[in-house]
């Protein structure tokens, strides 16, 4: 048994040996066939440059990045009445066709227009005025350009007041429509 060890072990050793050197004879020897592939593997390299046959170095992209979409900022404003009418402040018929330009040039996908009153009326009065006020800035919006399906009314009376006051009292900051986008 220890004599069929050996003579594996020395087979072995032959086989090895001969198969290394003739690995050697077919890299040292001129007669080797050339390939584009073996040209590149067996050329002598510059490791500092960051490159290798198995590695090469990263293809840079000039082109421009895809710009990611950041959403537009938020925009609402708020449009006086005179008391017990659906006709705005001076200050507000003013700054109202500045407000529908600025609403046209950040084309929404909804404008929410809400409109309010102050407390020196009854409830069911001031929630019929809040709602003709409202219906009177959507008609403003619609005459603007604004299209008619992204408008949604709403009517809020003296229930949501920006200065809260006593009932009966006279608030111009209450008497309003709010226009927010989305």
């Amino acid at each position: 048994m220890n004599s069929i060890a050996r003579l594996t072990l020395s087979l072995v050793a032959v086989v090895l040996a001969l198969t290394s050197c003739s690995s050697i004879h077919t890299s040292l020897s001129s007669d080797k066939q050339t390939s584009e592939l073996r040209a590149r593997v067996e050329a002598p390299l510059d490791v500092t440059m960051g490159e290798t046959p198995f590695c090469p170095k990263p293809e840079i992209i000039t082109a421009e990045p895809t710009p990611i979409y950041t959403a537009p900022e938020p925009f609402s404003a708020k449009l006086y009445f005179l008391l017990d009418k659906t006709e705005f402040t001076a200050e507000s018929e003013i700054e109202s066709h500045d407000i529908y330009q600025e609403i046209l040039k950040r084309n929404p996908t909804e404008v929410i227009v809400s409109g309010h009153t102050d407390t020196a009326a009854s409830n069911a009065y001031n929630d019929a005025l809040s709602r003709r006020r409202a219906e009177r800035v959507k008609q403003e919006l619609i005459d603007a350009g604004v299209a008619t399906d992204i408008i949604t009314l709403s009517s809020e009376g003296e229930y949501r007041l920006l200065v809260t006051t006593p009932d009966e009292t006279v608030e111009v900051r209450n008497r309003r429509v709010e226009i927010n986008l989305r």
